[in-house]
């Protein structure tokens, strides 16, 4: 997990953090005007203190701002939500989340909040003893669900609807990759994954792999099988949706080495030096499958009852 819902607009100063917002506002007019931008404003001011805690790291007061029966659309409950992360701030300690908000729709006592969401941060990896740099980019088009309990607005769910992170290290940081997936498939039906890398210089030899991993919790790494990326840049590989109806995340990793001269017992050898790594991860929702046949056969008999009595 690495986008926290975060931003808006109505706050006092100590959150008013305009280099992590933007926001556009359309939402449809009420029969009570005052009554739903009032009941926005609170909205906004409860995800600008998300954004805030996020950003400063403050874990209790996160999640004093989700609801005890939240649960996402990859069926994580607000437990292992904050296992996740938790996780993620220890392994990215200087990670930065922003949002830009698109659409907020209050119902009753409920609220939409329709968010683009962003994260990045800086790391680093050792490689045959070399420290090199990377950098974590991540987006996702995501709708959260808010619930107002007594004065408070609380977070209750959420559905990552498009979801893209890149992690790349030295020659990586500045190579041109594309993961191509589709955002929505059926259960137990198969789709083609398609990695392409725009590879501008010829001295470099790039290998690649392209893995399917269900959204659990713990997650299950995919097996890694390498190739030598084609001429054309592109990877293509056809995989079938999982039929346990777990969403799915299709997971790009790519190395890049060099051949270089290095001096080994007074003799002189070419060895291939990696100088860059990467991993591209995308999502795909899976819509799960129903057998509907049951419900035909139980409307039969329910209808042959009616007919006998």
């Amino acid at each position: 997990i690495l986008l926290l819902l975060i931003a808006l607009f109505f706050a006092p100063a100590s959150f008013a953090s305009d280099n992590y917002i933007a926001y556009a506002d359309k939402t449809s007019s009420k029969s009570s005007a005052k009554q739903a931008q009032a009941l926005e404003k609170e909205v906004r001011y409860t995800l600008r203190k998300l954004i805030f805690y996020t950003n400063t790291y403050k874990k209790d007061s996160l999640e004093a701002l989700y609801s005890d029966k939240y649960i996402n659309s990859d069926g994580f409950d607000k437990k292992i939500y904050f296992e996740l992360v938790q996780k993620t701030w220890d392994m990215y300690p200087d990670i930065k989340y922003s949002m830009d908000i698109k659409d907020i729709k209050i119902i009753g006592n409920t609220a939409i909040a329709y968010v683009d969401e962003f994260a990045s941060a800086q790391t680093s990896e050792n490689v045959e003893e070399t420290s090199i740099k990377g950098k974590l980019n991540s987006f996702s088009e995501c709708i959260y669900y808010l619930e107002k309990v007594g004065e408070d607005w609380l977070i209750t769910s959420d559905n990552i609807i498009d979801e893209k992170t890149s992690l790349t290290y030295g020659e990586a940081n500045d190579l041109k990759v594309d993961l191509i997936v589709p955002q929505l498939v059926n259960s137990n039906k198969e789709y083609t994954a398609i990695l392409k890398i725009d590879v501008p210089d010829k001295n470099m030899f790039v290998i690649a792999s392209i893995g399917q991993e269900k959204i659990t919790y713990p997650q299950v790494n995919s097996e890694e099988v390498f190739r030598k990326l084609p001429e054309s840049g592109i990877l293509e590989r056809v995989f079938k949706s999982n039929k346990d109806n777990f969403n799915e995340y299709t997971v790009a990793s790519l190395g890049i080495t060099r051949a270089k001269v290095v001096e080994k017992n007074s003799k002189k050898e070419i060895k291939l030096v990696i100088t860059g790594l990467g991993y591209i991860i995308t999502r795909t929702n899976v819509i799960p499958q129903k057998d509907f046949s049951k419900v035909k056969t139980n409307e039969q008999k329910e209808t042959t009852a009616k007919i006998m009595d």
